[in-house]
């Protein structure tokens, strides 16, 4: 038996020892129990490959897969999650049983204070690490100490050790990542000590040195970003605190200016504009608005010939806001009036006249607004707009407008359940039923004429089309029936499924009539490991819920196994669903629907 106590006496020893070196290098990332006995994983070879284990009674391997391209038994990357699974659901809770637990606290109770700097000072000479460390955290207690000069050290000290050359791959950033957020931690720590002066010292020297990291890294998980932005929260937490030392106030805006001088902050990423906002802040709290200001007006003419106007607008917005803050509602009304073509200044106004509930100008800006979006070529600002209308509707109770728009949005992109109840709920029973009747009828003709318009070139099927469309609204109104009509004329095999749930309570015997084709369908058409692993899990799956059907999939699998003798990836993954459901010792409760 596969277990997980054992599995590696059952794989080669070259799977093994490569799989184990995955597992203990921290390359088992983003592990998560998916479902009852299903485990998900990232496992990062060359590759970010994603791994998936079914685990029986937290120990029998019922079944695993991967998408990388291996094409033997068993891939070292799903070996790597096994070894972490191990440890996490044996190893640990075996621990958890044997292993008594230490009071910590009373054991430092216990020390006294002499025997304590003995034991400080003989392991800071031996271990640089531990010297750092403790100082970084009792700085406040030294002034001598050059705790900035410190945490630059470490930083630089964490990016050598996960270098490789002059760029650092994405294995490596998540462990220099686990580093970095250690010492964002210290500042944090620090912050509830009240030592705001090392906590920002710690923000500042993490944020300076993880912007330039950004820029020699493989930063597609977004772990450097995440530490970027809570370099940022971290230093706004420190200038918002109300005890904050005016010295230390103008340390921290000094350190906000020169950083906003500098591209970088703008050009990977929105994290200047999360310090524009810092400044902005601190130019109220120290009377620093003229110079406030002249930062903003310098930005916005010197984005005035950029292509796109986004951060432009951005300061456009930013200077009016800063302007109503400080008092000056004159100038503000100005600006806003010069620049009622920017969305967002545009609904400032409407936001404003709503509150008010000045409506008719408050529909007349809207209105003007979807004018400049549509001429602009914006169809989602001219969206948000329609939802303004929408608003105000509401908000007016005028009954015809909300169904207009509730209807619009509900089958705008896709289908929309809160619009589409939104609109349900202006009719009374009786009325809604003929509506939704004429809604469906119109659909239906409206997709054969279109497809008669294209007939001869249209790739697609009346049938998986009006599937599509009607189908949401049948599970909305409860029409089984019609929604099993529609599947009944549907040959493939994942758009089905989505619907299972719905049905299998009903009409289990006539969805298994449907599926049977339908496996048979996506047999021929898989191509790769993680395609015949996946029809097998839905072979399993439907065994689960119509246990009656056992026998006919099974039928399907040996078919499709004697059909492609080819294809041993695909006989291996169908060999395991007839061989496990064929086992005369399989537990009945196997096919319990979960």
């Amino acid at each position: 038996m596969f277990t997980l106590r054992k599995f590696e006496l059952q794989i080669s020893d070259t799977i093994v020892y490569r799989g184990r070196e995955y597992y203990e290098n921290g390359a088992v990332v983003d592990v998560e129990e998916t479902g009852k006995d299903f485990w998900q994983a990232e496992v990062m070879g060359t590759e970010l490959y994603t791994v998936s284990v079914e685990i029986l009674k937290k120990d029998r391997i019922k079944s695993y897969s991967c998408d990388c391209p291996y094409d033997g038994d068993i891939c070292k990357h799903v070996v790597a999650l096994l070894f972490l699974l191990r440890e996490k659901i044996i190893n640990t809770a075996a621990r958890k049983n044997v292993v008594p637990k230490t009071d910590f606290y009373k054991l430092i109770q216990r020390i006294g204070l002499e025997e304590l700097q003995e034991f400080i000072l003989a392991h800071a000479t031996k271990d640089e690490t531990f010297k750092s460390l403790f100082e970084r955290y009792f700085s406040d207690k030294d002034s001598s100490i050059n705790i900035e000069d410190k945490y630059t050290k470490q930083l630089r000290s964490f990016i050598r050790s996960h270098s490789s050359g002059d760029f650092i791959d994405y294995r490596s950033i998540h462990r220099l990542a686990n580093e970095v957020n250690g010492l964002l931690d210290e500042g944090r720590q620090m912050i509830q000590k009240s030592n705001f002066r090392g906590a920002f010292i710690v923000a500042k020297s993490v944020l300076t040195e993880a912007i330039e990291l950004i820029t020699y890294c493989d930063d597609s998980s977004g772990y450097i970003g995440d530490i970027i932005n809570s370099s940022i929260e971290l230093i706004r937490v420190v200038a918002e605190a109300e005890s904050l030392a005016v010295d230390l106030q103008e340390e921290v805006l000094f350190f906000v200016q020169s950083a906003l001088n500098r591209p970088i902050y703008f050009d990977y990423g929105d994290f200047g504009y999360e310090i524009v906002d810092l400044y902005q802040t601190l130019a109220i709290k120290l009377n620093r608005e003229k110079s406030y200001l002249e930062f903003v007006d310098g930005q916005i003419k010197m984005t005035s010939a950029d292509e796109y106007p986004y951060r432009k607008e951005y300061f456009i917005v930013q200077k009016i806001a800063f302007l109503k803050a400080i008092g000056n509602i004159r100038g503000a009304q100005e600006l806003v009036r010069e620049n009622l073509d920017i969305v967002d200044v545009r609904r400032g106004e409407v936001n404003g006249l709503i509150e008010e509930k000045d409506f008719s100008p408050a529909k007349k800006f809207i209105t003007e607004g979807i004018k400049i979006a549509e001429k602009k070529g914006h169809p989602g600002t001219v969206a948000e707009w329609q939802k303004e209308l929408l608003r105000i509707a509401i908000l007016e109770n005028d009954k015809k407008t909300i169904r207009h728009y509730t209807k619009y949005f509900a089958f705008n992109r896709g289908f929309d359940t809160v619009y589409y109840n939104q609109w349900k709920n202006t009719f009374t029973i009786d009325k809604w039923e003929e509506e939704i009747e004429e809604y469906i009828e119109e659909r239906i003709a409206s997709v054969e004429l279109q497809y008669q318009k294209n007939k001869g070139k249209a790739w697609y099927s009346t049938d998986t089309l009006l599937l599509d469309l009607l189908a949401p609204i049948y599970i909305e109104e409860k029409y089984w029936d019609r929604l099993l009509a529609l599947m009944s004329k549907e040959t493939d095999l994942d758009r089905l499924l989505q619907y299972h749930n719905h049905l299998i309570k009903i009409y289990p015997v006539q969805l298994l009539a449907i599926y049977i084709p339908a496996f048979e369908r996506k047999g021929v058409v898989v191509g790769n490991r993680r395609e015949y692993a996946d029809l097998a899990t839905k072979m399993e799956k439907v065994i689960r819920a119509i246990p009656e059907g056992k026998d006919e999939i099974i039928t399907v699998a040996e078919e499709l196994i004697r059909k492609y003798p080819r294809r041993p990836a695909m006989i291996e993954e169908l060999n395991a669903v007839v061989s496990f459901n064929r086992s005369p010792s399989r537990n009945p409760n196997d096919n319990i629907v979960t």
